[in-house]
């Protein structure tokens, strides 16, 4: 657990920052990533990928529901490559020393310090069900893919209702 804490603590002081500095917003991702260098595959949740992939489709259908709009691949491939590094480091790293609602308070706190905004305190039930998913799986498989299903929701969802979009905007004030 200690370890997982001094890492996570790195992580906010990247994200920290990255906001005094904001080309440097791209090293937080970058260190999400360095679980692959020190811990095997399996060990991240690299298995199961049949499993993986079955828990990891159960948020599809809201796809069909609000299609997402597909026309920048550049955009898309960003979602994937941030749900990708968030899980990694969240699932596949954090919770092999904390249970999922620790790990699921962790996550919303450093959407938090990125974006102090409503929307990033609501990411807590979502990480609830990533995690869960992750531990019934047993496949970083399956957040990834519920993660970056919700991330396409979530942007059509608030093109179809941009006053629904301005209520979980609405930033945080301390004070």
């Amino acid at each position: 657990m200690h370890r997982g804490l001094l890492a996570y603590s790195g992580l906010l002081f990247l994200l920290f920052l990255s906001k005094l500095f904001p080309e440097l917003n791209f090293l937080p991702f970058l260190y999400m990533l360095t679980p692959l260098l020190f811990l095997s595959d399996e060990t991240l949740g690299f298995k199961n990928y049949g499993r993986g992939l079955l828990y990891g489709s159960a948020f599809l259908p809201l796809l069909l529901v609000l299609p997402p709009d597909l026309s920048c691949p550049a955009w898309v491939l960003n979602q994937l490559g941030i749900a990708t590094a968030e899980e990694i480091f969240f699932r596949g790293f954090l919770m092999g020393s904390m249970g999922n609602i620790t790990v699921s308070l962790l996550f919303s706190l450093a959407h938090l310090i990125h974006f102090p905004t409503v929307n990033s305190l609501l990411v807590f039930f979502p990480s609830l069900i990533f995690g869960y998913a992750y531990v019934r799986s047993g496949s970083i498989l399956a957040p990834i893919l519920l993660h970056f299903t919700a991330n396409l929701f979530y942007s059509s969802l608030v093109k179809e209702f941009p006053q629904l979009y301005h209520i979980l905007q609405r930033q945080l004030t301390w004070g």
